[in-house]
């Protein structure tokens, strides 16, 4: 055992003094993302794979060692508000109150919040490992009465605390044209996680981030899959892609649009697929679900359907899981019953992408509420359109 320790490390510094009279210098870390030092990453302990593709991202993306704050959460998708309290909620709060040099101290009638230090976090990025969703849905009719919740949404309002936990709160950034910042970094932070079937699936979220970045951006084709509604309660839907279609074909983006009331069929032809937008099925179907199916490097994808974020470890399952599998750098889901005013107006989503805002800030300004049912998956700092700025 000591020799081949004493060997091993001879191997190493054979490789080492070789370098050196060559000349070749040791390959340098990447540059900082300008926003790495108020991103938060969340891994848990208990699953280690998750904590390596936490350390994969930050070192990726030059995330100070700092800001990775690890709990002991249950390796489970699903956790009970019990748990997630003790687990998530209060480790995180506790973290942040660190992080940011800050003291909360408790008076009669009020609070008084202490601050030695002036950051605040604008991103959180849980990892695969990290629970995804809050038990308490019962039935579609009592929904707006439960605290059935994705974790993602709930820990989005983590830096103010002492929301209302049955049903939803409206999102104070939904609508917006700014960088995300004061005051609302003082009551949110804006979350999207690495996470998927695999962890090399989650690890892939970021390395294809970063390729399409080093490329100069996304490109390819868009792919919008209407109903062809035009009233009813589900027509706003349509609208949102109807909409969201018109700003693709604006941008240049070679766009097409499918507005029959199927969705596209498994024979359908969806040659450098870069973008996919559709409603409404349960589980995926269509030309995505072929095996030799893949998405372009850095492709935004998402289906309009409730609980398609229900089981998004599972490649054959929904929505969420499938697209991550066929390749997806960017999508999002419901984790129970979002109804459609809970779900991201996908025509301000792809404007704001479009326009190069980041993912995490084009999913909190499309995003109409938190403390509900949206998980959002890829790297939040990832900008899939810089040059459309």
């Amino acid at each position: 055992m000591h020799d081949r320790r004493y060997i091993l490390a001879g191997a190493r510094l054979l490789a080492l003094l070789c370098s050196a009279a060559s000349g070749a210098a040791p390959a340098a870390p990447p540059a900082p993302h300008p926003e790495a030092a108020r991103t938060i990453v969340l891994a848990s302990e208990t699953v280690p794979e998750g904590v390596a593709v936490a350390r994969h991202y930050m070192a990726a993306r030059g995330i100070p060692a700092g800001n990775l704050c690890l709990v002991r959460a249950p390796a489970d998708e699903e956790i009970s508000r019990e748990a997630f309290n003790q687990a998530l909620w209060q480790p995180l709060r506790a973290f942040l109150a660190r992080w940011e040099g800050r003291l909360d101290v408790a008076l009669p009638d009020a609070r008084l919040r202490l601050a030695t230090d002036n950051r605040r976090a604008k991103y959180l990025v849980p990892v695969c490992g990290v629970p995804i969703k809050i038990k308490g849905y019962e039935q579609i009719k009592t929904m707006y009465l439960s605290q059935a919740a994705a974790v993602d949404s709930e820990l989005a309002l983590v830096p103010g605390g002492g929301h209302k936990l049955a049903g939803s709160v409206g999102n104070p950034y939904f609508g917006a044209d700014a960088p995300f910042g004061p005051p609302l970094d003082a009551v949110m932070v804006l979350a999207s996680r690495l996470d998927g079937p695999s962890p090399e699936i989650a690890r892939r979220l970021v390395d294809d981030a970063l390729a399409a970045e080093a490329a100069g951006g996304l490109r390819g084709r868009a792919y919008v899959d209407t109903r062809g509604i035009l009233k009813g309660e589900y027509s706003e839907g349509d609208e949102w892609l109807r909409r969201a279609a018109e700003i693709l074909q604006r941008a240049g983006l070679p766009t097409e649009v499918d507005a029959r009331p199927e969705v596209l069929p498994l024979a359908h032809p969806m040659p450098d697929a870069a973008v996919y937008l559709g409603w409404y099925a349960d589980q995926a179907v269509g030309p995505m679900t072929k095996t030799d199916f893949r998405f372009n490097r850095g492709a935004v994808a998402y289906h309009l359907q409730s609980f398609t974020g229900a089981a998004i470890r599972e490649p054959r399952s929904r929505w969420v899981g499938p697209l991550l599998a066929r390749g997806a750098c960017l999508t999002a889901g419901a984790v129970y019953e979002p109804f459609l005013a809970g779900t991201p107006h996908v025509d301000i989503l792809m404007d704001r992408l479009l326009r190069g805002c980041s993912w995490g800030e084009a999913a909190g300004m499309a995003q109409p509420q938190l403390s509900w049912q949206m998980c959002f998956i890829g790297d939040p700092l990832y900008r899939p359109f810089p040059r459309r700025q």
